[in-house]
């Protein structure tokens, strides 16, 4: 056996340009003499058609060796004949070359076609016309070790797979055994090599694994599966050992909270890895302990792998979660950390009277059926406040019907905890039966459920209405309606296929509410670039056989939103559900003061450097040296950690950027988790990045690639345990590494994620954590038009600020779709700009600026210094009675009223430049100008005098009134 796990060759590292001659070599040493010699490559492929990519030949110079012919290429070997161009010495054989194609961030890897190359005169002359013929006759120059470039590209051990021979005679060796088992290191993760590996077909099968662990640590270890003969319903069993122990393959705990079983297969002649924890206890004696895997498949007898767990008497804390190379964080899968009803800041305990729900600044009553029959909201009109006048967003209850008569039982209601209250009842009608679940949770979630079973065979024509009072829904978003004006009446049917629309928006800034529908069958789907992997599953009940939509329709006063099934065939036994999602919003008081005072600045940079800009906040990207890792910023924790001890000395708080919608190969968990099948890493097309294609197989969705610092992500499914292996990350981050809060680019998980990150962060540091949310446009093909707001509404009430973001519009559009689509504000949030700089005039007036130091928004932050605003109370056009008005429905005014006085940013989306006049309470005031460079002139306005507005620009005036009279 070679080292490292190949039976013939050495393993190793070298370095030369995989760009240019892919990641994998076989070094073979040319005696001397002779025009020509043959090379046997031991090269034991996995990739799906090895006679169809090109091997070349390089020189111990590094000289191309042109003069080559490829004789054979299976999976198990190839056979070349080359010249010695440089005598004797060791040549290179790269067997997989490449080239990357298409976007940097998003490579296509196009493995390199065989291509003659070799002077015909030489091969006339080596006798290579026909080179299967002469083989025989060639001196040999020996292959004697394997090269990867790095040891993340490296197929060592486990992925250099076993000839048939080998893999017969293993066999022959057990007969009659439907399948065997392998103990294999943590060190060695088999990952998704799915071919029996060259090591086990040398190795004694059931032989005791033996092991060495620490006191408190959570030890990691694989049982591999060869099935000889196909397996189902693999089940195991753990016994003997003292401590906990679990399978993390057969299942555990999902995102959820809720227990799961993973079924196992393993197709005839593949090989799958078992993946074990034992929880070892700090107060374990030292010594080893002995215990069993007990491994079964449906229709088999039980095969026993021994196990010899040497436990030393050091002692790692935190169970070895320090250390990545342990994989001791496998233990996160199954963490139920955040997973409560309690209250999150600024959130109150849900308040019960009868069956009135009060949350903050909302309250619901929940009419016979279990549906509300009245929303309020006390928001302030200007979105800064819960102390309002309660109005009334529905003109009359929420109904669905069936097309039959139904006699309803009793309202039952439960409180699980401060932040959430339950209910249900139960229905029955000719032939059917429903049941009806809801709860409330004190950030403004709300959701119904509702399970119609068919008694005898029917005939059903579902429909839910929602009225929304008219003057509360002056606009909408969702359904294929960017943010905009609410429109009179409207159709939406469904096609999940290409649009990932299943919600709508309606409301004001104070007083809104998101309804989306659902069934049992929800999945959360792919976003930003990847929806069409793994698009929306359509709900059976709300698109009924086919003809189930949306309509918008408003009479009275009131704009009443139906959804409806059409007509359905339901045969007795059947059940259809319905879920209705209603998302209250605003969720929580806007911070104008906070918005001004946080000064972001979003680049690496030493904190000394953030500090002489200005800033007091520093987003932290990947790709840098304090993350260098997508996704996985414990890697660099000691970095992370004295970067952000340095910048917490300047008074610096630092977020950084960690999310799970894609994973770094450089997480040493990352084989582990492929080895889970499609739980963790999305199924999809493959392809990618060469990384992927020679290590991940072909059923993936290949994701970020960051070229500078050589990282390679692929895209985790929208909902798994890894979730709640990132809650615990997110624990660690902030309890370790002091970090402040997160930086989300597009967020791939929901709200219950989101809520567990809040309440995790929340709950590991002294100050109140910081997370702001990142999004491209998502309204576009590749993300099936959905609006990012709409998209991430659910995850609003858990985060701090908007960045809405790349490709967004910030000048063809109107002040309706800034404030549903770009603001934040109608969520109780406050945004940010970025696409190239956004517009600062326009978002002024809703409080945003752009992203340092990209765009240098250091004149704004002087000007809001000198005019005292983050001091000040702030009043935007959207309110019912803003301080100073323009006139002008096309050029609009925010202030601020504070210490420093009166501050109004002034904005047009005239297309024209126009003039207003200035008013305060009807009356004209003065105003003034102060010099901003890159922003504005200084200019003086007597009360009256008419002020001057270009088409998207505007002004930050001290305003004044007019002097009294004398």
């Amino acid at each position: 056996m070679g080292e490292q796990g190949h039976p013939e060759l050495q393993c190793g590292l070298g370095s030369w340009d995989s760009d240019m001659y892919g990641n994998h070599r076989i070094l073979v040493r040319a005696p001397s003499g002779g025009p020509v010699f043959g090379a046997e490559l031991p090269w034991r492929r996995r990739d799906p058609d090895p006679g169809a990519v090109d091997v070349l030949v390089l020189a111990p110079s590094g000289r191309r060796v042109r003069n080559t012919v490829r004789i054979e290429a299976t999976a198990e070997r190839g056979r070349i004949a080359f010249e010695p161009v440089e005598g004797p010495g060791d040549y290179a054989v790269h067997y997989l070359p490449y080239a990357h194609t298409g976007r940097p961030y998003y490579p296509q890897a196009a493995y390199r076609h065989p291509t003659p190359t070799a002077d015909p005169d030489w091969v006339h002359h080596c006798g290579l016309q026909r080179p299967d013929g002469v083989w025989a006759s060639l001196p040999r120059a020996e292959a004697f070790r394997y090269e990867a470039v790095s040891a993340v590209d490296s197929f060592a051990p486990l992925g250099f797979a076993a000839t048939a021979d080998e893999c017969a005679a293993l066999t022959a060796a057990h007969p009659d055994e439907p399948f065997l088992l392998f103990g294999e290191d943590r060190d060695h993760p088999l990952g998704r090599y799915d071919r029996l590996p060259a090591p086990w077909a040398h190795a004694v099968p059931s032989a005791p694994f033996t092991g060495a662990a620490s006191c408190g640590e959570f030890y990691v270890l694989q049982a591999g599966v060869y099935a000889v003969e196909a397996l189902t319903e693999i089940r195991t069993e753990v016994r003997g050992l003292p401590f906990p122990v679990r399978s993390l393959s057969a299942g555990g705990t999902d995102a959820r909270g809720e227990p799961f079983e993973n079924r196992i297969d393993v197709g005839a002649g593949h090989v799958h890895a078992l993946w074990f924890g034992l929880d070892i206890p700090e107060a374990a004696e030292p010594g080893t302990y002995e215990g069993e895997i007990a491994v079964r498949a449906h229709g088999t007898g039980e095969r026993v792998l021994p196990l010899r767990i040497t436990v030393g008497p050091q002692t790692v804390a935190d169970h070895g979660a320090g250390d990545p190379a342990r994989l001791a964080r496998l233990r996160w899968l199954d963490s139920t950390l955040g997973q409560d009803d309690e209250i999150v800041p600024p959130f109150t305990p849900v308040k019960v009277a009868g069956h009135r729900l009060e949350i903050l600044g909302r309250a619901v009553e929940i009419g016979p059926a279990g549906l509300p029959r009245r929303l309020t909201s006390s928001f302030t009109s200007g979105v800064t406040g819960t102390d309002g006048p309660e109005r009334d967003l529905l003109s009359g209850p929420v109904a669905f019907t069936v097309g039959h008569p139904l006699d309803h039982g009793p309202l039952r209601l439960d409180r699980t905890g401060p932040a959430r209250v339950r209910w249900s009842c139960e229905a029955t009608g000719p032939g059917l039966r429903l049941r009806t679940e809801g709860a409330l949770e004190a950030d403004g979630f709300l959701v119904v459920r509702t399970t119609v079973e068919a008694v005898d065979e029917l005939a059903l024509d579902a429909r839910l209405d929602m009225p929304v009072r008219a003057d509360i829904a002056r606009y909408a978003m969702g359904l294929g309606l960017p943010g905009q004006v609410c429109p009179e009446t409207y159709d939406w049917q469904w096609d999940t296929p290409a649009h990932n629309q299943d919600a709508l928006w309606l409301g004001s800034p104070a007083a809104g509410v998101q309804l989306s529908l659902r069934d049992e069958h929800y999945a959360r789907p792919l976003n930003t670039n990847y929806y069409r992997e793994k698009p929306l599953v359509t709900p059976r009940s709300w698109a009924g056989d086919g003809s189930g939509g949306v309509r918008l329709r408003t009479e009275d006063g009131a704009r009443t939103l139906s959804a409806y099934s059409g007509p359905l065939r339901m045969a007795a036994g059947e059940s259809r559900c319905f879920e209705l999602r209603l998302l209250l919003t605003p969720f929580k008081p806007i911070r104008p003061g906070l918005q001004l005072a946080e000064r972001y600045f979003h680049a690496y940079a030493a904190p000394a450097v953030v500090a002489a800009y200005g800033a007091n906040v520093v987003n932290i990207h990947h790709a840098t040296p304090p993350n260098p890792y997508i996704n996985d910023p414990l890697l660099a924790a000691d970095v992370l950690r004295d970067y952000t001890t340095e910048a917490h000395r300047l008074g610096i708080r630092v977020k950084v950027y960690d999310t799970v919608r894609e994973l770094t190969r450089h997480t040493p968990e990352l084989p582990a988790l492929a080895s889970l099948g499609s739980e963790v890493l999305a199924p999809g097309p493959g392809g990618g990045h060469a990384w992927l294609r020679e290590h991940l197989g072909t059923d993936y969705v290949p994701g970020w690639v960051a070229p500078d610092v050589t990282d390679v992500a692929v895209v985790t499914s929208g909902d798994s345990r890894w979730h709640n292996s990132y809650v615990c990350g997110i624990d660690r981050l902030r309890r370790r590494i002091g970090v402040d809060g997160l930086y989300l680019d597009d967020v791939a998980y929901d709200r219950t994620t989101m809520k567990r990150v809040r309440k995790t962060l929340a709950r590991s540091g002294d100050t109140a954590p910081l997370i702001d949310l990142h999004s491209c446009n998502q309204y576009r093909e590749p993300d099936g038009f959905a609006s990012s707001a709409n998209l991430y509404a659910e995850l609003m009430p858990y985060t701090d600020r908007l960045w809405l973001g790349e490709l967004f519009d910030y000048e063809g559009t109107d002040p309706a779709y800034w404030l549903v689509e770009l603001s934040g504000i109608p969520f109780g949030l406050m945004g940010e700009m970025l696409e190239g700089g956004g517009n600062p005039w326009r978002g002024l007036v809703f409080g945003m600026t752009a992203r340092a130091p990209m765009t240098d928004v250091r004149p704004l932050w002087r000007a809001f210094d000198a005019l005292r605003l983050p001091e000040a109370g702030f009043t935007g056009w959207w309110a019912d009675e803003p301080p100073v008005a323009t006139g002008r429905a096309d050029v609009l005014a925010s202030s601020w009223q504070g210490p420093g006085g009166t501050a109004t940013a002034v904005a047009s989306w005239a297309s024209t430049p126009v003039e207003c006049v200035l008013t305060g309470s009807g009356d004209p005031v003065a105003a003034y100008a102060p010099a901003i460079e890159g922003f504005q002139p200084e200019r003086s306005f007597a009360a009256g005098e008419p002020v001057p507005v270009a088409p998207g620009r505007g002004w930050l005036l001290s305003v004044r009134p007019a002097p009294a009279p004398r």
